[in-house]
């Protein structure tokens, strides 16, 4: 099974993580208004940094499926 996450699914997960961040996190409020700058002009829709998260969001997920699958092939019956 391969899942592949989209640059728009991966801009979606930024734009969610980034909030949190901000509304979360303890940060003064010149930092937190650059942390939002920088996700709105660096990582936007079509951007090379976008593309190239998105490349490693899927190559990571694929590896810990496959990491995944290996060790359920590993793990004795008994042990289900």
């Amino acid at each position: 099974m391969e899942i592949r996450y989209t640059d728009e699914e991966i801009n979606e997960l930024l734009i969610v993580l980034v909030r949190k961040m901000a509304n979360e996190v303890e940060l003064p409020p010149k930092d937190k208004a650059m942390l939002k700058r920088w996700r709105s002009a660096e990582m936007k829709l079509g951007s090379d940094d976008l593309t190239e998260l998105t490349e490693k969001a899927n190559e990571d997920f694929a590896r810990g499926l496959q990491r995944r699958s290996r060790s359920q092939i590993r793990k004795p019956d008994w042990r289900q």
